[in-house]
C-alpha cells in the first residue's frame, strides 16, 4: 500500500537525483568549455609554431637560392666571354677557369664543349677521360643537354652521384655567337655548351640545408629541377605526404625544387598549455576560458595590425625593416646582395581631391596588386605609408637586371586603371639602392633609395615643365 510517507520519500529522492543530474550537467558543460579553451590554446600554439617554421624555411630557401644564383652568375661571365671569343684557346680558357673556380665556393669543375664535344675542362687533373666526349653519344647526359639547347637557357641537373665521388649539380648553358660584321646581321648560331659542376654538400652546408635543422625535419625533392614531380634527394620522402607539412618552392633557372619542413614531434607536441587548462577547477574554468578566448582574439588581431597594412594587406614598414635586417645579416655572412626600390606615385593627391578618398584607396590597392604580380615570389612588396611603396629584391644587384625590373614596373603601373567607373593612369617615380654596393647599412640604404626616388621625381617634373 502506497502511503503518504512513501510518496514524500519518492519526491525527496527524485529531487536529490535531479540536483545530482543538474550538477553533473554543469560539470559536463564546464568540461566541454574547458576542452574548447584547450583546443583554442592548441590552435594558437600551432599557429605560432607554423609561423616559426615558415620563417626558418624561408630563410633557408633564400640562402640556398642565393648560393646557387651567385655560383651561376660566374657562368654568365664565361658564356659572355666565349660568345665574343668563339675561337678561344687553352691559354684563353685556363686563366678564366682558374679565376672562376677560385672565386666560386662550390665549383668542382667546369667545361666547354664546342659543337657538343668537350675540348676544355678545368681542372684537367682527374678529368682527362672527359676530354673529347661527344654529348650526343652519351645517353645519360644527352637528354639534359638537348633540353638546355631546346630552351636556349641554363638547365640545372641533379643532384647526382659524380664519377669522381660525392654529389653535385650540373648547370648546362648553351652558348650562341653572332657575326656582327656581316650585313645584314646574321642570326645567332649555336656554338656549343658550357657546363659547371657544383659541389652539393658544400652548397647545402653553407646554405644551412640538412635533414634536421633545429627542431625541424627537412626534405627536398625535384631532382633535375622537376619540382613536385621530381625525386626526393634529401630527407624522408614521407614528409611530403604528412598532413600539415609546410612546403616552399626553391627557384632554379627553368626549374625548381620543393622544400618541406615540419617539427620533429609534430604540430603542438611541445606545448603543455592544454594539459594545464584541463586541470583548472570547475568554477574557475568558465571565467578562465572566456578570458583566454578574448586574449587569443585580441592577440591575433594585434599581430595582423602590427605587420600588415590594413588597406592593401601588404607587409607594412615594420615587417619590411625586419626583412631588410635579416637580408643584411645574411649578406654579411654569405655576400648575398640585394636591392631596395623606393616607389612614390606621381599626382596621387589630385586623384583624392578630384575623385574622393574611396577612389584613392582603390588606386593604392590596385597598385599593390600590380606590384605583387610584377615581382617574384621571393621578393617583398610593402606599403611604407601614404602613396609610397618599397620592393625588396634579394639577389639582384647588377644594372642590366635592375633596368629590366624598372622597365617592367613602369610599363605595368602605367596601364590604365578602371575603378568605380573612372579610368585613371597612374605613374610613379622609382629610386633604388643596392646592398652593400651603394650602402652597407639598412638605414642608409633606405634613405639613399628615398633620395634617389625624389631625384627621379624632380627630374620627371622638370622634364614635364620643359615640354
Amino acid at each position: 500500500m502506497i502511503t503518504k510517507d512513501t510518496v514524500l520519500r519518492w519526491l525527496e529522492e527524485f529531487g536529490r537525483v535531479s540536483r545530482v543530474i543538474f550538477a553533473l550537467a554543469v560539470v559536463g558543460f564546464v568540461l566541454v568549455l574547458t576542452q574548447f579553451v584547450a583546443s583554442l590554446s592548441t590552435e594558437k600554439a600551432i599557429d605560432q609554431e607554423r609561423a616559426g617554421v615558415v620563417e626558418q624555411l624561408s630563410l633557408i630557401r633564400a640562402r640556398l637560392e642565393g648560393e646557387i644564383n651567385s655560383t651561376l652568375y660566374l657562368t654568365r661571365g664565361m658564356i659572355s666571354y666565349v660568345a665574343t671569343h668563339p675561337k678561344l684557346t687553352w691559354n684563353d680558357f685556363e686563366p678564366l677557369a682558374t679565376e672562376m673556380v677560385t672565386t666560386g665556393r662550390h665549383i668542382r669543375n667546369l667545361a666547354l664543349a664546342p659543337d657538343n664535344v668537350i675540348e676544355f675542362i678545368y681542372p684537367l687533373a682527374g678529368n682527362e677521360r672527359a676530354l673529347g666526349m661527344n654529348y650526343r653519344d652519351n645517353p645519360q647526359q644527352w637528354p639534359a643537354v638537348k633540353r638546355a639547347i631546346d630552351l636556349g637557357n641554363t638547365i640545372v641537373a641533379g643532384p647526382l652521384d659524380l664519377v669522381q665521388g660525392g654529389q653535385g649539380l650540373i648547370a648546362r648553358s648553351p652558348i650562341y655567337v653572332q657575326d656582327r660584321t656581316a650585313y645584314p646581321v646574321a642570326p645567332p648560331v649555336y656554338w656549343g655548351l658550357a657546363a659547371i659542376v657544383m659541389d652539393t654538400p658544400s652548397l647545402f652546408n653553407l646554405a644551412g640545408v640538412s635533414e634536421r635543422v633545429g627542431d625541424m625535419h627537412v626534405a627536398l625533392r625535384g631532382r633535375d629541377g622537376l619540382g613536385a614531380d621530381g625525386d626526393v634527394f634529401l630527407g624522408d620522402a614521407k614528409l611530403f605526404s604528412t598532413p600539415g607539412v609546410i612546403t616552399q618552392t626553391v627557384s632554379l633557372p627553368n626549374g625548381s625544387w620543393q622544400m618541406a619542413a615540419m617539427p620533429v614531434g609534430g604540430w603542438g607536441a611541445s606545448d603543455n598549455t592544454p594539459h594545464v587548462v584541463r586541470g583548472i577547477g570547475v568554477l574557475v574554468a568558465f571565467a578562465f576560458g572566456a578570458l583566454v578566448y578574448l586574449l587569443l582574439s585580441l592577440e591575433r588581431r594585434n599581430r595582423d595590425l602590427a605587420l600588415r597594412d590594413h588597406l592593401t594587406k601588404l607587409p607594412n614598414r615594420r615587417l619590411m625593416f625586419d626583412r631588410l635586417y635579416q637580408l643584411a645579416a645574411l649578406s654579411d655572412r654569405s655576400k648575398f646582395g640585394f636591392t631596395l626600390l623606393y616607389i612614390d606615385l606621381d599626382g596621387f593627391k589630385p586623384i583624392n581631391d578630384e575623385h574622393g578618398h574611396h577612389i584613392g584607396d582603390k588606386v593604392l590597392i590596385e597598385v599593390g596588386e600590380r606590384l605583387m604580380a610584377l615581382t617574384r615570389k621571393s621578393d617583398t612588396v610593402a606599403r611604407m605609408g601614404g602613396d609610397e611603396f618599397v620592393i625588396l629584391l634579394p639577389g639582384v644587384t647588377d644594372h642590366p637586371t635592375l633596368n629590366g625590373v624598372l622597365s617592367k614596373l613602369q610599363s605595368g603601373l602605367n596601364r590604365p586603371m578602371k575603378l568605380g567607373g573612372v579610368e585613371l593612369i597612374v605613374q610613379a617615380s622609382v629610386g633604388f639602392a643596392r646592398f652593400p654596393e651603394d650602402a652597407d647599412d639598412v638605414e642608409r640604404l633606405v634613405n639613399l633609395a628615398d633620395k634617389n626616388m625624389y631625384r627621379e621625381k624632380t627630374a620627371s617634373v622638370a622634364q614635364l615643365h620643359a615640354v
